[in-house]
């Protein structure tokens, strides 16, 4: 019985024992019943203990069921990236009391971990983790939405795509309809360099997205998508894809996604060793963005990487723009930018034995501990490259191997 949760709810809430609460109007055991939805009660008994827990149970019942909807909506609002509803419906549930009532309690929590991780607060993230990590008896619903939390976080705060990968793998959709972790999940290989698999699965992102007429993130699917093709040699295909899509967030004011087509456009550039061009596009993501926002970081070091192969800016400019970066991965606790941006810093200074020392013994084992599979595959041929040139058959042959395994196959031939 709905009624009486609410009376539970409200008698804990006002630290009250279900003595007290029934003294003069029926027994404790009586409340421990209506409570429990074990008996038939009625309305003039619910009267008498809603006068004393000073509520009004038609008001109570009619929030309940606001809060059921305004949580439904709160988490498409999230999944469509409609951030102005995002932050007004956040609002409206802060006013209901009932929404700490157990009924809620962990849908909220998992919601409001979702909302951190969609603002860009994923540090806020740790304690409520924490928290769910003591939880048990889960419904599927939720057990699969904790399992899509811990996959975007360890996606978007650890940079940990190995474990995202493990955690968004084990969703099972027939306890958790929310198709949108297709494009999580393509995330995660895509930053495994996994390059099928990420597009397989952006793909049913792009349907799902198409389905609920979400035109934001349809357009980050097909971004996702046209990314996995960068490797391909139609380079001018692509460009014009990029382009396309850019102009479809300036038509409907996409300002977020069209600072992320702004850094791949950017990174398809710079791989076809068009300096200029990528320089630009890196410039205009950064300018799209705030110095604190997560992807900052990644549209800088491109910039910096774009200019220092462009050969047109001065060395002073460019540790400039090196130690801006360091400053702010430190501040920002990014181990992965620190690593990169010390080595920007080595090779700028013509330390270069700095430069390789601290690529072997810190940055590299950190790329492979992490997973980083694009960063651990370039810089496995650059150590190779550098120890050949040295002469120390030993160390290029211990970075030999992986490559080679890589492309090893086997009952080819006899």
């Amino acid at each position: 019985m709905l009624e009486g949760k609410i009376i539970k709810f409200y008698r804990e809430f006002q630290g009250l024992k279900q003595k007290d609460l029934g003294d003069g109007i029926c027994s404790s055991t009586h409340i421990s019943k209506i409570e429990r939805g074990l008996t038939e009660v009625s309305g003039e008994t619910i009267d008498f203990l809603c006068k004393r827990l000073r509520i009004e149970m038609e008001t109570e019942i009619k929030n309940y069921r606001e809060i059921e909807q305004l949580l439904k909506e709160w988490q498409d609002a999230i999944v469509k990236k409609l951030k102005p509803r995002v932050e007004s419906i956040k609002r409206q549930l802060q006013g209901f009391n009932l929404l700490h009532m157990q009924d809620f309690y962990r849908l909220y929590t998992l919601i409001l971990a979702r909302y951190y991780l969609f603002v860009g607060e994923g540090r806020t993230v740790d304690g409520l983790l924490e928290e769910m990590s003591v939880w048990t008896d889960l419904t599927p619903y939720e057990k699969n939405l904790l399992l899509h939390v811990k996959g975007v976080y360890h996606l978007s705060v650890k940079n940990n795509y190995v474990e995202a990968l493990a955690c968004l793998k084990e969703i099972n959709l027939e306890g958790y309809p929310n198709q949108e972790y297709y494009y999580d999940l393509a995330l995660a290989y895509h930053s495994l360099n996994s390059r099928v698999l990420a597009f397989f699965q952006a793909n049913k992102a792009l349907q799902y997205f198409t389905k609920i007429r979400s035109f934001s993130r349809i357009i980050e699917a097909e971004m996702l998508m046209v990314i996995q093709l960068e490797q391909s040699e139609d380079h001018p295909t692509l460009s014009q894809e990029y382009h396309r899509l850019i102009e479809m967030t300036e038509d409907y004011g996409l300002e977020h996604q069209k600072a992320m087509l702004y850094h791949n456009l950017a990174y398809l550039y710079l791989r076809n060793a068009e300096y200029q061009k990528a320089s630009e596009f890196y410039k205009k993501s950064m300018d799209a963005r705030e110095k604190n926002h997560p992807n900052y970081l990644g549209s800088l070091e491109g910039y910096v990487n774009a200019l220092t192969k462009e050969g047109n800016t001065s060395r002073e400019k460019l540790l400039a723009l090196v130690e801006q970066g360091l400053d702010l991965s430190k501040s920002s606790n990014s181990s992965t930018f620190v690593h990169i941006f010390m080595m920007h810093h080595y090779y700028l200074s013509n330390s270069m034995d700095k430069y390789y020392e601290y690529l072997e013994e810190e940055a590299f084992p950190y790329f492979k501990e992490k997973g980083y599979m694009l960063l651990v595959e370039h810089y496995t041929v650059v150590l190779f490259d550098y120890y050949m040139e040295k002469n120390d058959m030993e160390k290029a042959n211990r970075f030999a191997g992986p490559v080679i395994n890589k492309f090893r196959r086997n009952n080819q031939f006899v």
